[in-house]
């Protein structure tokens, strides 16, 4: 297991991926549908009294590759919990899982069966650092993750806010060529900051949504991996400039340019 120099072990899940908290939320259109679905899934059971229905490592759900496969986890721990959805209204329901590996394939996973129209993935709440324990301890991970999520400081990110930052730089501008090195230099600036501890980012299923996803939640892992390792001050920045050198030359002596999440 993984040390850092404080010789902390990183806590990880039983499915291998390193622990790392995630609340998505859904909007809900249709609580019967949902609720149909879950009824019909057999990788889903209801508990009444947590009032929660969890999502397990079994039936439907075992084809999915996690660095701990389903076959290699012992037969008496299973089914293992990936995760549980809860209704806080009829419209807005959440899912709670412990890694950003569990959110990319829970959104795959019930993404075809759920249609859209009755329950939509829309935001996102992560904490954005690893976790750690002395290797003479138990892990523990929080039966709830309200203490990570239910807080008034919680940094909210949306693509409207983005825009209107942009559309505020622009407009100081005359020339498209101003603009552009205003915004390009806005957004470097921006990926220099360390990510917040506790973010919520909004989430769309729609076109390129999913991949976008994917790759933002990885490079903000991977941000979370350098600081665990020591490197305090790696950012956002430091990643992409990491991309942009190793991109292979495209032939004609320009290199492609990367999308921070």
């Amino acid at each position: 297991m993984t040390t850092t120099e404080t010789q902390l072990n990183l806590i990880t899940n039983i499915t291998g991926e390193p622990y790392q908290p995630a609340r998505l939320y859904y909007h809900v259109t249709n609580k019967k549908t949902v609720l149909g679905v879950f009824k019909k899934l057999k990788c889903m059971e209801y508990y009444e009294k947590s009032d929660r229905w969890y999502w397990f490592y079994h039936e439907e759900a075992q084809k999915i590759r996690f660095q701990q496969s389903y076959n290699k986890i012992p037969k008496e721990n299973r089914p293992i919990p990936l995760g549980y959805f809860q209704f806080i209204k009829d419209d807005l329901m959440m899912l709670e899982v412990r890694s950003f590996q569990r959110v990319v394939e829970a959104v795959k996973f019930f993404n075809t069966r759920l249609n859209w129209r009755a329950a939509e993935p829309t935001r996102l709440a992560i904490v954005n650092k690893l976790f750690g324990c002395s290797p003479e301890e138990t892990p523990q991970p929080p039966n709830s993750f309200a203490e990570f999520f239910d807080r008034d400081d919680i940094i909210m990110h949306s693509p409207e806010a983005l825009e209107e930052e942009i559309n505020t730089i622009i407009s100081q501008y005359e020339t498209d060529e101003e603009k552009d090195e205003a915004v390009t230099a806005y957004m470097e600036e921006k990926s220099k900051q360390p990510l917040p501890e506790v973010e919520e980012i909004a989430v769309t299923i729609h076109e390129q949504g999913l991949s976008i996803l994917e790759m933002a939640l990885r490079m903000k892992h991977i941000e979370a991996w350098e600081h665990w390792q020591g490197n305090k001050y790696f950012t956002q920045y430091d990643l992409i400039q990491s991309m942009l050198e190793n991109m292979p030359d495209t032939g004609n002596g320009e290199q492609g340019t990367g999308n921070s999440g």
